[in-house]
């Protein structure tokens, strides 16, 4: 369909001349691929400086110092006009050229992304048209590139499938190899062990898949597991979540319940590098649950393997711990052969003393998604929406970061607003399975407070606190979070408005340092409360406290 679009555009051309290179630029390759993101009043073009609009994108591009800090320091503009010493100094090639995917993650991962986020790369045919047309020195006018390059449609390929090479410092997990039998999908987790005594400060993730898989994730595990009288799950054993009669393991999903998301990817080939002096704490006595999605509905059996590479940081190197943020859509209907958009507000929890601030998101949706879109809200304002995150292909998901982070406090929200078709017979609801649907955000923030507590072994709050609890209101899971600048005996309980005693969350010795325990909306005896206000008292030492917390059903 391409290839005749381009033909037709071809013979439009031979019939009354030719564009110049740069309008072709701007109405064939920036426009249908950029403008969703860059355009007047976008977020995404206040946050990197550029915005790609027919009537300004010229001026934007043309000699201009790059947003990206990294960049600029490097000397590169956004293009220059000076041939191809400008090609070499370009951030936008460097941004837009998919042939040096390897290069660019591997020696820029400051840089951000290959653009354009969300989508395809450009073909090779765009690239080598832009190519031209730099070299040229980027006129406005005339004609510097050859039309008919458009018409090659080819794409990059990721590389073959192999073994990744060890990391300097961290550690390398190897998942696999494992069969999915023929019109199967095979989803599973795998618990691993972390050989050292010490926690671990992850700051750069690298992920290789073997052909057919949906997903990859990494999940750990913390307190609340064991304060449930959990255990850990048993160590190098593969716990599908379906038997290959496709009735469910309900064991496997007994701990995704406690888990705690680490990072994770749909992409083959994954590398993300956390911003300096921020890592991922991981504590070793948890370990790590490897969750691996293969779909196989060929008539052969296909094998599924991973490795990842988790490379981490001496803690003296961290300035700030990383949180992770997961916000789960799971109550919707998609009506056959139809086109359904579902939107959900989460507000965030009174955080006066302390902004959470937001440097990563990433959505995660299945094959029925046409578009995944994230607006930021405010109580303050009802008119307020500005879209911070878009994505146009599930199976690609951009990983966007944000540099400055979003900064989210007591009156901001998220607005999550995915679009599905369902090209189905039945109706499509939420489920672990391709063919149904999911709508999910990842994300990494950090606490301004933890600035100053670099140089310890042991990142340690300075005084008692407890957070409000999150989400807030919720259904069905809230975490409670508190901080321990010293060990302490602590009690954690949960009352209803009478002041009854709903639920005994802990009652134990704790050392000092960032804690969280999380609420199911369940009592003493393991069954589902009702909707309401509830009160949540936790006490450590002589410090005591009661914040207040909603349950929506």
């Amino acid at each position: 369909m391409f290839r005749v679009i381009i033909i037709f555009y071809l013979s439009l051309i031979f019939l009354v001349g030719q564009n110049s290179t740069w309008d072709v630029i701007q109405e064939s390759i920036l426009t249908p691929n950029c403008i969703s993101c860059h355009d007047h009043g976008q977020y995404f073009a206040a946050q990197s400086g550029l915005i790609l609009a027919e009537d300004v994108a010229y001026d934007e591009l043309i000699n201009v110092i790059p947003n990206n800090q990294f960049a600029a320091e490097n000397g590169l503009l956004l293009i220059g006009t000076n041939g191809i010493t400008s090609l070499y100094n370009s951030f936008l090639w460097e941004k837009i050229n998919a042939q040096e995917y390897e290069h660019f993650y591997e020696d820029h991962p400051e840089y951000g992304s290959i653009m354009p986020l969300g989508i395809d790369f450009l073909t090779n045919g765009q690239l080598e048209f832009i190519r031209q047309w730099i070299i040229a020195g980027v006129p406005d006018t005339g004609i510097v590139s050859d039309i008919s390059l458009l018409e090659d449609t080819s794409r990059y390929m990721f590389p073959e499938f192999e073994a990744l090479p060890l990391p300097e410092n961290g550690l390398q997990l190897h998942l696999g190899p494992f069969e999915i039998e023929p019109q199967f999908e095979r989803e599973l987790f795998y618990f691993t062990t972390i050989d050292t005594t010490d926690p671990i400060y992850v700051n750069k993730v690298e992920i290789a898949m073997a052909p057919g898989s949906h997903h990859f994730i990494l999940y750990t595990y913390d307190d609340d597991l064991i304060s449930f009288g959990g255990s850990l799950p048993p160590i190098g054993v593969y716990r599908d979540i379906r038997n290959t009669d496709g009735s469910v393991n309900q064991f496997t999903l007994i701990h995704m319940l406690w888990q705690k998301f680490i990072t994770g990817t749909q992409a083959r080939f994954f590398q993300y590098t956390f911003p300096e002096g921020i890592a991922l704490k991981v504590h070793p006595e948890y370990g790590i649950d490897m969750n691996s999605h293969y779909v196989n509905y060929s008539d052969q059996t296909i094998t599924g393997e991973v490795y990842t590479n988790i490379h981490t940081i001496d803690s003296t190197a961290v300035n700030y711990v990383a949180e992770y943020l997961m916000l789960n859509v799971d109550d919707f209907e998609l009506p056959p052969r139809d086109t359904t958009t579902v939107n959900e507000i989460f507000w965030f929890p009174d955080v006066a003393e302390e902004e959470i601030r937001i440097f990563q998101l990433q959505s995660h949706a299945h094959k029925k998604n046409i578009s995944f879109k994230i607006y930021r809200k405010s109580v303050l304002d009802s008119t307020y929406r500005e879209l911070i995150y878009l994505a146009l292909d599930w199976e690609h998901p951009p990983v966007i970061d944000y540099d400055p982070p979003l900064n989210f406090g007591q009156f901001d929200g998220f607005e999550l607003e995915a679009t599905y078709y369902n090209n189905s017979d039945d109706t499509t609801t939420y489920g672990l399975l391709s063919n149904d649907e999911m709508m999910i955000l990842f994300g990494l923030y950090y606490i301004e407070e933890q600035l100053g507590t670099k140089n310890t072994n042991v990142l340690k709050p300075k005084e008692f606190l407890v957070e409000p609890n999150f989400p807030n209101p919720f259904n069905p899971v809230t975490t409670l979070r508190y901080d321990l600048p010293e060990d302490a005996l602590v009690n954690i309980t949960i009352y209803d408005m009478m002041g009854r005693v709903i639920k005994s969350m802990v009652n134990r010795q704790q050392n000092s340092g960032f804690r969280s325990v999380r609420w199911n909306a369940t009592n003493d005896k393991g069954s589902p409360v009702s909707a309401g206000l509830y009160l949540y008292t936790i006490q450590a030492g002589e410090f005591r406290q009661t914040k207040k917390m909603v349950l929506l059903k």
